[in-house]
């Protein structure tokens, strides 16, 4: 018998765990599920129509429980095979390993025909000759989707399925019963309360090759005749003898449908109704029960039914569970209990699960369970990273975020803090912590404010010839040096004027500025000074440039000039910068100045060394300016002289002149009586050769 039991909770189960998952867990007593397949269709009242009263219908219902050939079973079912009696072709009780959605070939195959293993009862009601058919309605017990009675598949022959040979295409319903001994491998087919067959066959082996658990249902078709063709099953169909009882819980015992509906179980311990074709059972012990009733056939029958107690038990595998990093909560329950179900619908006793969520459990030892609950919840272990710019400049600002995973942790600076990001404004080691239920990361990070020395190269000065200065900036660590030179030294030397600037950086980001400029500066250079004759009441102003320093005269006169007037003697000259000092000393010769100009009055060329020449003769100690020119007679220029030392030879276009009378003409200038006075003078003279 098939039943499920009633939960009373009298052994404390969490049987309220699993209401909203009755659907994965529950089975009903009855309404045991159908295949219907081709041209079947489910009819009102548990029955199928296998097909329509059509020419060339093909159709099959399959049960959803298989059949256990290890085990006896007793089938009880009607048959309707139409009403009209020249229609074909029949129906089959099938078993088949082949699944539930097995169909054979329409006609005179009965829908069996076409698939293999198979164990076929055939109700056929249409002679077909060849295939060894008898006149009568027939039944007979065939294999391997043959519907050949000559062939080797055949292992019962034709018998008319009424003692008298009628007619079963009466539009009635005929009742089929079929038993099956597994101990003696007996098969047995009943038709209308008369048995009809009976044979001894190991189906397991012989026919399934070992298979224990085999499909069954009914197939049928029609061909060029038809017929309506009706399979009526009761939802207890399959009634076992033997229950087993979760100690403390009821359940519902079961009889096969009664010719009159009237049951007797005995003893009536422990049950609600032993008159009832289904009784309650609340037995704490294991208990052997007879049920006596009329079968459909109008037979006395009777019927023990064992009862077996199982212990309830309390179950608690599952614990509200952390998983962290994604790791698997696993469980191995293959010792523990006879079956398990999951939530969602897996049997497997090996189980990870790894997703967050509410999880339920059902495990059964024999029929007793029991249920458990367990809830996962999952994060990972937490990380930061602080990030930022590490470095920022002196009076600046940095902001530094730390980065979290996941971002449910919690959180907080060094200080206890939780702002994030944050703005920092001075060198620090900071730290930050995260912590959530699977651990707790700490970071730190190291910002530094760049101070950058204070960058002063120096006043501007000057530059003095042959001089090497050393420019130096402040040094520490991780400075860069970029001179406009080009040099990237901390210190250059300077060997030359100039403007130099430097850039000192660090990080590429803070910087200070500083340039200084020197001026090239030539050492002081006097000169050649000479001594000077002064007239008296002449005034000289002598001159030395200094544009860079001084100039000192006798150690007590400064600038750049001196006036001479009326000073004799020694004078001292001395002139001074940043470079260095150039002295010297002159002499003054005080005199008396007047000018005076004499010229021969003859020449005479006569190589006597005498009077050879024109040349003047000057008593003017400050001569300025001096010009003498000569003219013949008819006033043509004959020669002409700036120079005193220069003289005429007699001469005009390298040529004698003629002896005879000649002009000169004499303008100077020159120092008198301490001023500057102009002369002109002149006079006749001889040419004699």
């Amino acid at each position: 018998m098939v039943y499920l039991p009633k939960i009373k909770n009298l052994n404390g189960t969490k049987t309220n765990l699993f209401f909203c998952l009755s659907l994965i867990f529950t089975t009903s007593v009855f309404g045991q599920s159908y295949f219907t397949n081709g041209d079947a269709r489910a009819l009102a009242g548990s029955c199928y129509e296998l097909t329509a009263a059509r020419n060339w219908q093909l159709g099959s219902v399959w049960y959803a429980d298989k059949l256990n050939l290890s085990k006896d079973f007793d089938l009880e079912f009607e048959l309707n095979f139409g009403n009209n009696d020249g229609g074909a072709d029949g129906i089959l009780f099938v078993m088949q390993t082949v699944g539930v959605r097995a169909i054979g070939q329409s006609g005179g195959g009965i829908g069996f025909e076409g698939f293999s293993p198979s164990l076929g009862i055939e109700f056929d009601t249409w002679r077909n000759i060849d295939m060894g058919d008898i006149v009568a309605d027939h039944i007979a017990i065939l294999r391997n989707g043959s519907v050949n009675h000559t062939s080797t598949n055949s292992l019962a022959a034709p018998i008319a399925a009424l003692p008298n040979g009628g007619n079963i295409e009466d539009g009635l319903n005929h009742l089929v019963r079929i038993t099956w001994q597994a101990a003696t491998n007996s098969l047995e087919v009943w038709f209308d309360c008369s048995k009809r067959h009976s044979i001894t066959l190991d189906i397991s082996n012989s026919i399934f090759g070992g298979e224990r658990e085999v499909f069954w249902g009914f197939t049928s078709a029609t061909g060029g005749a038809n017929n309506r063709h009706v399979a009526c099953l009761r939802d207890d169909i399959l009634v076992q003898d033997t229950f087993t009882l979760c100690k403390g819980d009821t359940i519902l015992l079961n009889a096969k449908e009664s010719f009159d509906n009237s049951y007797l179980w005995t003893p009536s311990d422990f049950l609600n109704d032993p008159t009832s074709r289904t009784p309650e059972c609340f037995s704490l012990e294991p208990f052997t029960y007879y049920v006596e009733y009329k079968d459909q056939c109008n037979t006395i029958f009777r019927d023990t039914v064992e009862i077996r107690i199982d212990q309830p038990f309390t179950m608690d595998e599952g614990k509200d569970t952390l998983l962290c990093n994604g790791s698997l909560y696993s469980f191995d329950l293959r010792n523990e209990y006879d079956s398990i179900r999951w939530n969602d619908g897996s049997v497997n006793p090996l189980k990870s699960w790894r997703d967050p969520g509410l999880y339920t459990l059902r495990a059964w030892k024999g029929v007793c369970f029991d249920n458990d609950t367990f809830s996962i919840r999952t994060d990972v272990s937490p990380s930061v990273s602080i990030s930022g710019d590490s470095i920022f400049c002196e009076d600046k600002q940095t902001e530094i975020r730390a980065d979290l995973n996941p971002t449910s942790v919690s959180f907080q600076w060094q200080d206890g803090l939780a702002q994030n990001p944050r703005i920092f404004d001075e060198s620090n080691i900071i730290s930050a912590t995260v912590q959530n239920e699977c651990g707790m990361a700490e970071d730190s990070y190291r910002i530094r404010e760049i101070l950058l020395p204070k960058l002063f190269l120096g006043r501007d000065s000057a530059f003095c010839e042959g001089d090497t200065i050393l420019l130096e900036a402040p040094g520490q660590s991780n400075l860069v040096y970029q001179w406009n030179t080009g040099q990237n030294t901390r210190s250059i030397k300077i060997t030359e004027p100039g403007d130099y600037s430097l850039v000192m950086s660090e990080a590429d980001l803070c910087f200070e500025y500083d340039t200084i400029t020197f001026a090239g500066i030539p050492l002081p250079v006097i000169g050649l000074v000479e001594d000077v004759l002064l007239c008296k009441n002449e005034e000289i102003l002598l001159t030395v440039s200094n544009d860079f320093g001084s100039v000192f005269w006798n150690n007590t006169t400064q600038g750049d000039s001196f006036l001479l007037k009326n000073i004799a003697g020694l004078i001292s000259v001395k002139s001074v910068n940043e470079c260095g000092t150039d002295s010297t000393n002159l002499f003054v010769n005080l005199i008396d100045c007047y000018c005076r100009i004499w010229l021969p009055t003859a020449i005479t060329t006569n190589n006597d060394n005498l009077n050879e020449t024109l040349r003047p003769t000057l008593d003017c100690p400050k001569l300025m300016e001096y010009n003498l020119t000569v003219y013949n007679r008819w006033g043509e220029k004959l020669w002409q002289s700036s120079d005193t030392n220069e003289y005429w030879d007699a001469t005009y276009n390298n040529q004698e002149v003629q002896s005879g009378v000649y002009f000169w003409i004499a303008n100077w200038s020159g120092i008198q009586n301490g001023l500057l006075e102009r002369f002109a003078d002149k006079g006749i003279f001889h040419v004699i050769h």
